[in-house]
């Protein structure tokens, strides 16, 4: 035996019930499917836009505060930036690359501020790190800072760009002629 629809039930669906019942049908679905969403990512941004964001460092800890060119300086590295929802267990690959920027001006207007890197330190798995670097021999005296960025990692500033963050962690210094 088959099931026939009586010609009165459909004559009365029209485009306006037929909306009313998607409408009504949406809204009981709605707080279902944003709290699947919210449990999915875990009420963070860690996840934002399927890339999971990595915690920025820390300001570095530099030592000594005065240095002259072709010394050498002790850079800490705290693994996490304080105040910030990321992951902060870096990937394997992660490195923190560590710069310096001289507050004086290239005299080339298109390089801006004389800088240099310094080199890559190796986080631990608190994302933290330490490591030796050297000033460059022709580096010039007066104020500097020592710039830290995570390499080879995203952070949520890289992956969302309606994010508005703060330079690179940094430490100022005094490179003495």
């Amino acid at each position: 035996m088959t099931a026939h629809r009586s010609s009165t039930s459909r004559s009365t669906r029209t485009p306006a019930t037929v909306l009313a019942r998607r409408s009504r049908r949406a809204l009981r679905l709605g707080p279902v499917v944003a709290l699947a969403l919210t449990a999915a990512a875990g009420c963070s941004v860690v996840d934002a836009l399927d890339q999971t964001a990595y915690c920025r460092p820390g300001d570095p800890v530099v030592a000594p505060l005065r240095v002259a060119p072709g010394d050498e300086l002790e850079v800490d590295v705290p693994g996490r930036e304080d105040g910030v929802d990321c992951e902060p267990r870096l990937p394997d690959r992660a490195r923190y690359g560590v710069s310096i920027m001289s507050e004086k001006r290239s005299d080339d207007p298109d390089e801006g501020h004389v800088s240099a890197a310094l080199g890559m330190l190796d986080p631990n798995s608190d994302g933290d790190a330490r490591g030796t670097v050297r000033v460059p021999d022709d580096f010039p005296a007066g104020d500097a800072e020592v710039l830290v960025r995570l390499q080879y990692a995203k952070t949520l500033c890289e992956i969302d760009p309606s994010m508005s963050c703060a330079k690179n962690p940094f430490a100022t210094i005094e490179v003495t002629g």
